[in-house]
């Protein structure tokens, strides 16, 4: 394979060859460079014409030069690695080696050229990277070319011994280059309504193919152990489309817990969660991938007006000062029921295995790119709404317990400031009848400051019973969920 210069706008990529160790040697041995590398010794003249005779010249890596197209100064490197012709698969790389480079957009320029080369020239199918998760600005570079993140690779150990965690991302063009999309719906009493929310969400799928976009869907309805027909009509919709599976649960285990069960059985590059109730939009779900697309990791819809009752707006509202104040959730963010995560944050979230997930607090400790996108909230048609005042304190406490010891450290503080007025009282008091000894001691006053304080010491003692009896029944595996059936569960 002849391998000529590739021209960009404002750059050109030339092959790599033996005149350029110079240059590779500078920029290798770089601390800007080195440290985005797991290979961090130090690399030699030797080291690079190795790399020629037994990775270049063989076939096994293809790299190229990246120079400024004005005067064609060299400025860094790409490459693949791992040439694979029979399984058409390849490891890409890149470095930029000239400080006053960074941040010009030639890496992102540089990206896009090699893998057009790679699928068009070379003929892979396949393109794979490995980026430390804090190198913020090589992912966003790299999911402007196209890579989407997999998974997370744990404590990769650098050769150092640092051990860092990094991102897997690909581009894989062997299924036509098609996104699959998966939407997780919670079911509770959603007999009516439930067909025309996934009759919506085929549309919506439809019409964004229509406008150019290349997604696939799937659908998986998670019935919370409804007490209406609302699993019969979950049977019939898996019946009438193969892209929608059902899973029955064996009792009610809540939105979150139903969430979860379903975040174990999807496929799709980006999960998209929403209610059962037609309340949320799912035909402008277009809103949150294209966000998504933009590069953020997490998406919630974001409502001008909310339709929903003063108790379930009230609701909201506390639970959105209490992810803010519990959890530290951005002040500019605002989270609902609707949103669009990818791959990698469902993956982090699957990990948490105990019960009383909750699943903002989830995504919060997984990312924090996490924006918002307006969308129309819409008028329940059919029935009232299934949370219930016990439901919603329910979940209030599997975020602040579950995720936050930021009220154990109020109950600490209010702790030490009764004390000290305690204190203070009691000094107040000693000198108040050296001063007067005719006062008389206040027996209302002070059975007052018995009840009060006492009354703070039982609440503090409840929370901290609250914590212990959460660890005690994660202790005994208490389940997150159980799965009675699943409908369409594929062989």
């Amino acid at each position: 394979m002849q391998i000529m210069n590739i021209i960009g706008k404002n750059i050109i990529l030339r092959p790599m060859t033996y005149e350029d160790t110079d240059y590779i040697v500078e920029w290798r041995n770089k601390e800007r460079v080195r440290r985005n590398f797991i290979f961090r010794e130090a690399f030699t003249p030797e080291s690079h014409e190795n790399w020629m005779r037994t990775r270049v010249e063989t076939g096994s890596a293809v790299q190229f030069i990246i120079c400024e197209k004005e005067g064609m100064r060299p400025i860094g490197s790409v490459y693949f690695r791992d040439v694979d012709m029979d399984k058409k698969e390849a490891e890409y790389g890149i470095f930029i080696g000239e400080d006053d480079a960074v941040g010009n957009g030639y890496g992102t320029e540089a990206a896009e050229l090699a893998v057009k080369f790679a699928f068009e020239n070379m003929k892979l199918h396949k393109i794979i990277l490995r980026v430390f998760t804090d190198n913020d600005a090589a992912v966003s570079s790299y999911e402007k070319a196209g890579f989407i993140r997999k998974s997370t690779l744990k404590a990769v150990e650098c050769s150092d011994g640092e051990k860092k965690d990094m991102y897997l991302m690909d581009i894989d063009i062997k299924n036509d280059s098609s996104q699959l999309i998966s939407f997780v719906i919670p079911c509770y009493r959603s007999e009516q309504t439930l067909s025309k929310v996934v009759a919506e969400i085929t549309e919506a799928v439809k019409g964004l193919n229509k406008e150019g976009k290349k997604y696939d869907y799937e659908i998986v309805l998670v019935d919370d152990c409804s007490p209406d027909k609302t699993l019969d009509v979950i049977r019939t919709l898996c019946a009438d489309n193969k892209k929608i599976k059902g899973i029955n649960l064996a009792r009610n285990f809540g939105q979150h817990a139903a969430l979860m069960a379903g975040f174990h059985h999807v496929k799709g590059d980006v999960v998209v969660c929403l209610d059962d109730d037609g309340q949320t939009p799912a035909d402008e779900v277009g809103k949150l991938l294209a966000e998504i697309e933009k590069g953020s990791d997490v998406v919630y819809a974001k409502y001008g007006h909310k339709m929903h009752s003063m108790f379930r707006n009230f609701g909201s509202w506390v639970n959105e000062e209490m992810a803010r104040l519990m959890l530290g959730k951005p002040k500019d963010i605002y989270v609902s029921s609707y949103f669009a995560a990818k791959r990698f944050v469902v993956e982090e979230m699957k990990r948490y295995t105990n019960a009383y997930p909750y699943v903002i607090g989830l995504v919060l400790r997984a990312t924090n790119r996490i924006t918002n996108v307006n969308v129309h909230h819409r008028e329940r048609e059919v029935g009232t709404s299934g949370y219930t005042i016990g439901k919603l304190i329910g979940l209030w406490f599997n975020g602040f317990t579950a995720f936050s010891v930021k009220p154990l450290r109020i109950a600490t503080a209010i702790g030490c400031l009764f004390a000290s007025m305690g204190f203070i009282y009691g000094i107040y008091t000693v000198i108040k009848k050296f001063v007067n000894p005719a006062v008389p001691m206040g027996f209302s006053s002070m059975m007052s400051a018995l009840v009060f304080i006492g009354g703070m010491i039982m609440l503090m003692l409840g929370l901290i019973g609250e914590y212990i009896g959460r660890m005690y029944i994660s202790m005994n595996n208490s389940p997150q969920f159980v799965i009675r059936e699943v409908v369409n569960e594929e062989e």
